[in-house]
């Protein structure tokens, strides 16, 4: 199936018996992206792309648990470990350059995913700086609008996230919340009317979802969303 480096068997939420694989992804300058494939044991044809956050990793609550999510629902999932934020060449660069490596690193992941991966890509996950990351595959990978979209904490301020979404239309969810530096009423309505979406919009929730007032509250936002994040990827995407 792929170049993996070893497989551990663990257990994920709802007992779905699942091991880790490490694929060969080689992305800027040949440079190796670090990444996490979640195989389920009882076999699924069903596979997720995650892309995580600038600083914010598939092991933060809300990846967590939309990743447990996604294998609860039979899904297999490869997640993007780039450590941008560990990274002293990548934090000395221009904007411009960044983007261009960010660009280099999650096509040649999305590439991998369907070459090596025995499943069907059907559906990607962006946390932040994740959804530049899917905005850019959207327009250089044509298949791909075809996937359903998670859109967790969508940059909705920066056109090149938003023109991408309004340009392909893809199958979404967007989750934010309303104390969000990025959260825009308005943005956010008009996207979910071009792609015939839903939105999960948390009160008070900041670029973590995380709410004030106590870890129950969040706790609370977080079951909210696993759900809808279930209800959205539960049935078989159209494309079969």
């Amino acid at each position: 199936m792929s170049s993996g480096a070893g497989l551990i068997t663990v257990y994920a939420e709802g007992d779905a018996m699942y091991s880790f694989e490490r694929l060969a992804i080689r992305g800027h300058r040949g440079l190796s992206v670090p990444n996490t494939l979640r195989l389920l044991e009882e076999r699924s044809d069903r596979l997720a792309v995650v892309f995580p956050g600038r600083g914010y990793t598939a092991q933060a609550p809300l990846l967590y648990y939309t990743i447990s999510s996604l294998l609860h629902n039979g899904i297999n999932v490869l997640s993007i470990d780039y450590q941008y934020i560990d990274n002293p060449v990548f934090e000395s660069l221009e904007r411009d350059e960044q983007m261009k490596w960010l660009y280099d690193d999650v096509e040649s992941a999305y590439e991998v995913a369907l070459d090596e991966v025995e499943s069907r890509l059907e559906i990607l996950v962006g946390k932040s700086l994740g959804t530049i990351a899917i905005g850019r595959i959207l327009d250089s990978c044509p298949e791909s609008t075809a996937c359903k979209v998670i859109w967790h904490t969508p940059l909705l301020l920066m056109p090149e996230v938003t023109q991408q979404i309004e340009k392909h239309r893809p199958e979404s969810i967007f989750v934010i919340g309303t104390a969000d530096p990025h959260y825009d009423e308005n943005i956010l309505a008009r996207l979910v009317e071009a792609t015939n979406g839903e939105a999960v919009v948390v009160d008070d929730a900041n670029h973590a979802m995380e709410v004030p007032g106590g870890v129950n509250d969040s706790l609370w936002a977080m079951e909210r969303i696993v759900d809808s994040v279930g209800e959205f990827v539960g049935v078989k995407s159209s494309q079969e």
